[in-house]
């Protein structure tokens, strides 16, 4: 009797333990690649593009005026006073200043355009991420590489745990588009 209470112990144990530190499913995948090939991208990337394009011709026209302004100074500098070639000069400063500041402006403003513009495009990613992990009851998803391009995952075992092609096809079929 203790010899079969001893050594169902010992298998109750074993079963714990072994699962207790089974090893976890993880698959990887390029979101990189998931982006750039989902249909909606190109007209995110279109109406990103009209965006930079109106912005650009905005700084373009601040950027003529300034120049004029500094021809037109240089022009009449002999026939202006001391003071008013200070004032001139100032004024010219302050434009300059004011234009650098614009051009900040407009990289934070396309910078914020470009995440409203994706965030529902890796809101979707995410979900289908999700879905394919249950699918193929996974605990973790690794980015296969980052933004920069290195990569995180450098070698699988087994090629079914790269999702990339899954999660895209997922998207497909949720696309805007259908």
């Amino acid at each position: 009797m203790f010899k079969k209470l001893f050594s169902s112990t010992l298998v109750f144990l074993f079963v714990i333990s072994a699962t207790a530190f089974a090893q976890p499913k993880i698959g990887y995948m390029n979101t990189q690649e998931v982006i750039s090939n989902v249909p909606e991208r190109s007209d995110i990337q279109e109406e990103l593009n009209s965006f930079i394009q109106q912005k650009r011709q905005e700084l373009e026209q601040q950027t003529a005026a300034f120049q004029d302004s500094v021809a037109e100074y240089q022009q009449n500098k002999s026939a202006l006073s001391e003071q008013e070639a200070a004032d001139a000069e100032n004024r010219l400063s302050q434009m300059q200043s004011s234009m650098q500041q614009f051009r900040q402006a407009i990289q934070q403003q396309i910078q914020r355009r470009r995440t409203e513009l994706l965030q529902p495009l890796y809101n979707r990613m995410n979900e289908a991420i999700a879905s394919v992990a249950e699918e193929k009851n996974l605990d973790f998803v690794l980015n296969e590489a980052t933004n920069s391009g290195e990569k995180l995952v450098y070698y699988s075992a087994k090629q079914k745990l790269d999702i990339t092609d899954e999660v895209l096809e997922q998207m497909k079929a949720t696309s805007a588009k259908n």
